[in-house]
């Protein structure tokens, strides 16, 4: 049998933040008979008008299948495009990058949510002057809890104008202050659910100093998640929800780069093995 080479890409400013995890996955696929190589995102070429040797680096040939952890749905594309193996799909790497569209799909399956709104910069403060405040601002690309911001007012809100990104997600405050859960799929699977939170934020991601704790669904909470996955294919993805003041569940956001530490902090739980059988399965 020969030996599948997939790459695994990142940005290069991911890579050393990432180490652990990467080392993970690069041994679990090791153990299931495949290499895998860390392939910084800016060193790829992409020979867009070959038939073959699509994906090169320093001359090496194309890989044999491709996990994307660099937040650029575009390279998912053009991999389908050219039937190399990506993981995550184009279509839910699109979704969990954009959370504008996420929103947009996931409200079609009638999943709970707050009320949200695509509003641009340039007339947030000045066409927008009847959005009752306080109110969240998100990035729709932004990740790790950066690019949101807590809007008290119109006017202080107005300070901070240049640091907002041009493109916005609107939405009112809402849900169990600084509490979130994150449920883990793999394969469309449920692998485990992590609840997360901060007592001095609004925001309770990991890498921002929240807490966390593994959680057990619900059997409707595990409905609603299903609802999403049986919606659409993920490979391996992490969905965050908000939680209301009667407990229930509203969706957040998607990521396909979802970051993993709060589960191997909180159980003995190994997704990347999880993930790379997977994978194997995948491509055999």
């Amino acid at each position: 049998m020969t030996l599948k080479i997939g790459w695994v890409v990142y940005r290069k400013k991911d890579i050393i933040r990432n180490d652990r995890f990467i080392g993970f996955v690069k041994d679990a696929a090791q153990s299931f008979g495949m290499t895998l190589v860390v392939v910084p995102y800016e060193e790829i070429q992409v020979n867009v008008s070959s038939v073959d040797n699509i994906f090169t680096r320093n001359g090496e040939k194309t890989p044999d299948f491709i996990i994307n952890r660099s937040v650029s749905p575009w390279l998912n594309e053009v991999a389908e495009v050219k039937n190399i193996p990506c993981f995550n799909s184009a279509y839910v790497a699109r979704i969990a990058n954009d959370k504008r569209l996420a929103h947009a799909v996931i409200s079609s399956l009638g999943i709970p949510m707050l009320t949200s709104k695509t509003i641009h910069s340039s007339a947030l403060f000045y066409h927008h002057n009847h959005l009752p405040t306080p109110f969240i601002l998100k990035d729709p690309q932004g990740r790790g809890g950066t690019g949101v911001k807590y809007i008290e007012s119109l006017e202080k809100g107005k300070l901070m104008s240049s640091m907002l990104s041009e493109e916005l997600l609107y939405q009112p405050v809402g849900g169990k202050k600084g509490q979130d859960l994150r449920v883990y799929l793999v394969g469309n699977e449920i692998v485990a659910a992590v609840l997360r939170e901060s007592a001095t934020d609004f925001r309770a991601n990991i890498s921002i100093g929240g807490s966390s704790r593994l959680y057990t669904l619900t059997e409707e909470e595990t409905k609603i998640v299903n609802r999403i996955s049986d919606s659409m294919h993920m490979d391996f993805v992490g969905i965050d929800f908000l939680i209301d003041h009667n407990g229930r569940l509203l969706f957040n956001e998607m990521e396909d780069a979802v970051g993993c530490r709060s589960l191997y902090m909180n159980s003995s739980i190994n997704i990347a093995s999880i993930f790379m059988e997977y994978v194997a399965e995948s491509i055999s």
